[in-house]
């Protein structure tokens, strides 16, 4: 089910700028990466069971996999664009890669949330063989501002699939506010997991906070966005 409805949006009200999470967005970037479909158990059972013309090919990415991190806009003053004295495409926010790390012990901390929030912004049950979830949740604290952007994917006795986007941005007196992005995309097979040790059951692996230690990191990357506040 896709909430086209619903979504976050994060603006700096001096520049104008605006980071926001959408499903459309996201489904814009699950058609571009176009992932082979994965094949459950039992379709392929069912397949040799079926005549050719009864089958069923799905040639597409059917769990909705997506590379999505949030989609940046910046709000330009409208006179300064038509008189020239600012060019949009020099406006459009830029992320750099970085060696800076989300201070996670911080966020730990016992600080007052003033404000928090969890968005569902498509959600799938794969024909009852797993799930396909697309979520964002943001917590504003006194000192900062924290975002998970998460895809959770569990595709039954076959494959795990777990990308997350960390923002963080902390409030200060500058003009010119940083915010730090970290992306993780963890991967196993059901198989990859039991060769360790771990359970293949659906059951045991229902909460992605939990059992994410025990996916290998095939991604990981950490950016920073400058918000100019004199746009």
């Amino acid at each position: 089910m896709v909430f086209g409805e619903s979504s976050l949006v994060l603006k700096h009200v001096i520049s104008g700028a605006k980071i926001h999470f959408n499903a459309f967005d996201a489904l814009t970037g699950w058609k571009k990466e176009a992932l082979p479909p994965v094949e459950v158990p039992a379709a392929a059972q069912w397949k040799f069971r079926s005549k050719p013309f009864q089958q069923v090919i799905l040639d597409y990415d059917y769990t909705f996999t997506t590379p999505y991190c949030g989609s940046e806009t910046i709000g330009l003053d409208t006179e300064k664009k038509d008189s020239g004295e600012i060019l949009e495409a020099s406006c459009r926010p830029c992320w750099e890669d970085c060696e800076e790390q989300i201070d996670v012990a911080a966020l730990a901390s016992k600080e007052p949330i003033l404000f928090y929030d969890e968005v569902v912004l498509y959600e799938d049950e794969l024909a009852d063989n797993g799930v396909s979830l697309l979520t964002v949740k943001v917590r504003v604290m006194p000192s900062c501002w924290f975002l998970l952007l998460r895809f959770w994917l569990r595709v039954d006795g076959v494959l795990m699939r777990l990308r997350d986007t960390r923002m963080h941005c902390a409030f200060s007196d500058s003009a010119n506010p940083v915010i730090l992005r970290e992306s993780c995309w963890r991967e196993a097979t059901f198989q990859a997991l039991a060769a360790k040790g771990y359970p293949t059951d659906a059951a045991s692996y229902s909460d992605p906070s939990i059992i994410s230690q025990k996916l290998p990191v095939i991604m990981h990357k950490t950016q920073k966005l400058v918000v100019r506040g004199n746009l």
